[in-house]
């Protein structure tokens, strides 16, 4: 397929499919509990990371490791697709 063949080429990346519909959340933590790095990343498939948004995160756990961390969110307007910025 398609996909498998993509993430083959992709680093650090593996693909999991479940047999099942099991929902967002299962899924997620299914990455979760394989994951070997230090710090855990979840993005849903909407997000567009910016440049140096990870950064700010990585500096807060640096501090704290025992926090969980989100970014700012910006938005985009349903009217006239201006951006602004919240963070």
């Amino acid at each position: 397929e398609e996909l498998t063949e993509y993430t083959r080429a992709l680093p650090k990346t593996r693909l999991v499919r479940f047999q099942e519909r099991r929902g967002l959340m299962l899924a997620r933590m299914e990455g979760i509990w394989r994951a070997s790095g230090e710090v855990i990343v979840c993005l849903d498939s909407h997000v567009e990371a910016t440049p140096g948004w990870l950064e700010p995160l990585l500096a807060r756990i640096r501090e704290d490791r025992t926090r969980l961390v989100v970014p700012s969110i910006d938005g985009i307007g349903t009217d006239e697709f201006e951006y602004t910025v919240f963070g």
